[in-house]
């Protein structure tokens, strides 16, 4: 079957007959290897139907290929059907990586991508699978040729953040940032990384949905720091600061021909978030360049007082309204109100446009009922939006960004009459997720030593979810803030680093059952010291996300003494909390929600949860 995706991809081939190419590789990337991009850059989705953020697109003479994560494994299904393009599973058992299928089937042959698009580590990589360095092509974009009415790329006004929000001047960022540039004897830190220019020059913007970023470069001298962004983003306020750090602003597009470094200059950057070009570019200007993690040179992940303080006071504020929004749409479905999940999305999204301080979502919405849920992103449309009932689940994953503060909060709602199946896989995934919760441990522990708390009540019963536990999150920045993350993989691309307080991640575990439900529970922590004493530094994690759990879901039963403690004491903080945020009638609903939960009557299941 035919699609226009399947004549695109037979368009894209014409070409590369034409300059003798026998692979084009399509990234889902931008310039400077965002999470989320903007429209500009989603050639792969032009290409393949396929909108996940996640995803690398490779096409030869006969053969195209895309490769994605768990998390989209149901989703690349639907979108791709049609295209010709087959869908491979990343990590999945016999499914090759990019490399590895390069190196079989492309070894010796001319494989081609945008360079730009392509960080340098992962050219490395590429290229070491290929015989040659010349047999790997960056000159070409294919996109620029094929793409009609493709979308401009935003230029958006930017915002100047003061103290009362980042917490640090621009001058004290810069002049740690040159201590550490001193222990390397650099001459110059070059940052392609968005979130971290934003960050380091206390600026926002919004070039891309759902994350307050604006495109940019920038570097910093020793005595000079340079930020690379469109003139008519930039305030007059940037300006006038930019004289105090000795710096300049120049136009983005300036970015590959006004790098007026010195000859010979050591210059630290980070190859997994500088695209291959301008690698090269500064290359060839005699420069030497010192692979660095970008977060050892910008701590944005370990956040300081004001952002601690900010985050706190959003999430009491945030979980307020996911509160009347479950009251809400309980009340609402079980009254017989026609609801479908789009138009509870935008009721959800609705209500946090209400606080004051709020930019906007954190990510797009994910509102799924009943089979949907089992599709770990998915986001209703207008046309396919599945209609509420009173029954089952409705798996509610959202979050705002404000003047201070990012949220993400994910809750599996009970619309009324519960299987015994959907309670026992609750409560696994509750007692998951509270185990972690309530961890504590020595400092030096990273996502990995952490990982199998939450997975542990879920493996006991052999079942397993295809995404990370956690991720790390930005001070109103990205919703995704690497590399910090708790997942059992060890990646030598992606080394973690040890939690340490200040640092804000994610805790989700869940169960995806295809074709029935899916069950997610989420909250942000806040890691924190608990002690110090002659064994160490203890660390633990104290919850920002403030939002009581299902108790008609909850099979109290198979909590052991531990997991109440901490479900019960964590209700008690959540109405202390926000009470005084809610009306009467939904103080007094949130007082029933955090009732403690009790013993249950034990029963045999046959399956080891304790």
């Amino acid at each position: 079957m035919s699609s226009i995706y399947s004549e695109r991809i037979e368009s894209l081939r014409t070409l590369m007959k034409r300059d003798g190419v026998d692979y084009y590789i399509v990234f889902n990337s931008d310039s400077h290897m965002s999470e989320y991009i903007e429209d500009f850059y989603k050639f792969l989705q032009y290409l393949s139907g396929f909108t996940g953020s996640n995803a690398t697109l490779l096409v030869g003479k006969e053969e195209a290929i895309l490769w994605t994560d768990g998390r989209y494994f149901i989703q690349a299904k639907k979108e791709l059907d049609g295209s010709g393009i087959e869908l491979y599973k990343q990590q999945e058992k016999d499914v090759p990586t990019l490399r590895e299928y390069l190196h079989k089937n492309a070894f010796n042959r001319i494989v081609a991508t945008t360079g730009t698009l392509i960080s340098r580590s992962d050219y490395e990589e590429l290229v070491s699978e290929l015989s040659a360095e010349s047999n790997f092509r960056i000159d070409i974009d294919y996109a620029a040729k094929l793409w009609e009415d493709r979308p401009k790329k935003n230029n958006n006004k930017i915002r100047l953040l003061p103290k009362s929000i980042a917490g640090l001047d621009i001058e004290e960022k810069m002049s740690a940032l040159r201590e550490k540039m001193a222990k390397y004897k650099a001459d110059a830190f070059f940052v392609s990384d968005l979130a971290d220019i934003m960050w380091l020059f206390n600026i926002r913007g919004t070039d891309i949905e759902y994350s307050p970023l604006a495109n940019a470069y920038a570097f910093v001298a020793r005595q000079k720091a340079g930020l690379f962004i469109d003139e008519k983003a930039a305030p007059n306020e940037l300006y006038a600061k930019a004289n105090f750090y000795g710096g300049l602003i120049r136009p983005y597009s300036d970015i590959y021909t006004c790098l007026n470094f010195p000859e010979g200059c050591r210059i630290l950057c980070d190859k997994r978030s500088m695209n291959a070009r301008l690698y090269e570019d500064l290359t060839n200007l005699g420069n030497e360049m010192i692979d660095v993690p970008h977060d050892e040179l910008i701590p944005k992940s370990i956040k300081n007082k004001t952002e601690i303080k900010n985050a706190q006071k959003y999430h009491v504020l945030d979980g307020a309204k996911v509160v009347r929004f479950i009251r809400e749409i309980k009340s609402r479905v079980a009254s017989g109100e026609k609801l479908d999940e789009l138009t509870a999305a935008e009721y959800m999204d609705g209500l946090r446009a209400e606080i004051k301080g709020n930019r906007g979502p954190s990510f797009e919405t994910i509102c799924a009922y009943g089979e949907n849920g089992a599709i770990v992103h998915y986001a209703p449309k207008k046309e396919n939006a599945k209609k509420l009932r009173p029954k089952g689940f409705l798996l509610l994953d959202s979050g705002g960004q404000y003047d201070g503060a990012t949220t993400d909060v994910t809750r599996t709602i009970a619309l009324g009459e519960l299987s015994e199946e959907m309670k026992l896989d609750y409560t696994t995934v509750l007692k998951g997720h509270l185990r972690l919760m309530g961890a504590v441990f020595l400092e030096g522990c990273r996502g990995e030593n952490l990982d199998i708390l939450a997975r542990q009540p879920i493996w006991d019963r052999y079942l397993d979810y295809k995404h990370g536990t956690g991720h790390g999150v930005g001070s109103f920045l990205g919703v995704h803030e690497g590399p910090l993350a708790i997942r059992y993989q060890i990646r030598k691309e992606t080394e973690q680093p040890a939690l340490a307080p200040g640092m804000i991640v994610s805790d989700e575990p869940g169960i995806y059952l295809e074709g029935k439900y899916g069950i997610r529970i989420e909250n942000l922590l806040l890691c924190v010291e608990k002690k110090k004493n002659q064994w160490g530094r203890f660390l633990g994690f104290e919850p920002l996300t403030l939002v009581p759990y299902e108790r008609e879901a909850i099979l109290a039963e198979l909590l052991n003494e531990e997991e109440k403690a901490i479900l019960n004491s964590y209700h008690k903080q959540v109405f202390e909390a926000l009470s005084s945020k809610l009306t009467e009638e939904e103080a007094a609903w949130l007082k029933e929600a955090c009732a403690p939960v009790l013993n249950g009557k034990k029963r045999d299941i046959g399956i080891n949860l304790l």
